[in-house]
């Protein structure tokens, strides 16, 4: 196993360079930041520490076997499996790594810094949001100016709201997520306030083959909700959707989409290829952490999502993932699920009620 320090002037140039000598399949140990009093001799700000198997490492030669005598017996020894190296290294890392953590700000950054991590943002991002702070104030300053900076930070990072252009008649919208999301309930929600809220039309259809109740499961919720649907044969039928669509918002659901099947994401992007939809909106649960978001998305990268849509979001208040999610696809959040009510989502959700969520704020207190 190799383990190894990077030191840079931020975590994510840190990170770079761990990328770039050890790969991709790296596990990061610890972060810390570097005394101010080294940090010109260290030649950075922030020092990361990382480690992998060796027998993985791109760039790290490994010695050539040495010539065993004759006269001496091999011994064979056990080799460990990477998958238990790195589930024990994750064991010590949740161990050890909150306190390396609390150390590494001091004062009122410190403790939005923690915050940050309770809430499940990524540590880099955590990390630069709380170093840049850490310039604009002292160890002893108000915390509550501290985190309405640190709000306004995150509300200019978020990509840009959808805005009139929200679920006009003539659109054809694919809903598409991991397996539990609550995707096909998200539809029926999504389907009944576009009926009650915006005496919008609405047909459903669905690519689903794969779940046997998709078919029931379809035709109860457009009797429920009194609106066309259609069945879409095995093989997209594109004048099918332009006939039945042509005057109102055509809600696509998919099968769930398990990001560890490579093929069925394969096929599926075909399909939607074949469709031309107007948007796909990938639809996952708050309650996923967020490094499992950040796997999932890069999977479903060739189904090319438009749009984020989260569900349970009335289950949970750290939702550090969602934000950290659109910050980093540049996906804006257009659907929030909340509640149990048939009709219990929220359009183009405002920013500063995420935030307030997010951090604890009063939501006078936060300006976009």
């Amino acid at each position: 196993m190799i383990v190894k320090s990077f030191i840079a002037d931020s975590v994510a140039g840190a990170l770079k360079m761990v990328r770039s000598e050890l790969g991709g399949d790296a596990v990061i140990l610890k972060t810390r930041k570097v005394d101010a009093s080294r940090q010109r001799t260290a030649g950075g700000r922030v020092e990361v520490t990382a480690c992998i198997d060796q027998s993985q490492s791109p760039t790290m030669a490994v010695p050539p076997p040495v010539e065993k005598v004759a006269s001496v017996p091999s011994v064979a020894k056990a080799s460990i499996p990477s998958e238990a190296i790195a589930q024990k290294l994750d064991f010590l890392i949740d161990v050890f790594q909150s306190p390396v953590r609390k150390d590494t700000f001091s004062g009122v950054i410190g403790r939005l810094f923690m915050a940050l991590l309770r809430a499940d943002v990524p540590e880099s991002m955590a990390y630069d949001l709380a170093d840049k702070l850490g310039s604009r104030f002292d160890e002893n300053d108000d915390y509550h100016s501290v985190i309405i900076s640190a709000a306004d930070m995150l509300i200019n990072q978020l990509p840009k709201k959808r805005g009139s252009e929200l679920f006009k008649p003539g659109q054809r919208i694919v809903l598409v997520g991991p397996p539990g999301a609550g995707k096909t309930s998200l539809m029926g929600r999504l389907a009944s306030y576009l009926i009650s809220n915006k005496g919008a039309p609405v047909c459903l259809t669905s690519l689903d083959q794969v779940k046997v109740s998709a078919p029931e499961e379809l035709q109860t919720y457009a009797d429920i909700l009194d609106v066309a649907h259609f069945e879409m044969p095995h093989e997209v039928d594109r004048s099918l959707l332009d006939r039945e669509g042509r005057d109102k918002v055509t809600l696509i659901d998919m099968p769930a989409m398990n990001p560890r099947h490579r093929e069925p994401i394969k096929i599926y992007t075909e399909k939607l290829t074949r469709i031309k939809p107007h948007r796909v909106i990938g639809v996952f649960p708050a309650l996923y952490r967020a490094a499992d978001l950040f796997d999932i998305i890069r999977a479903f990268r060739p189904l090319k999502l438009t749009d984020l849509a989260f569900t349970m979001t009335d289950q949970t208040v750290r939702l550090g993932g969602m934000i950290a999610m659109s910050i980093q696809t540049g996906l804006p959040i257009t659907i929030l699920g909340t509640g149990q009510k048939s009709c219990d989502v929220e359009l183009a959700p405002d920013h500063r009620q995420i935030i307030r969520d997010f951090l604890g704020l009063e939501e006078e207190q936060i300006d976009e």
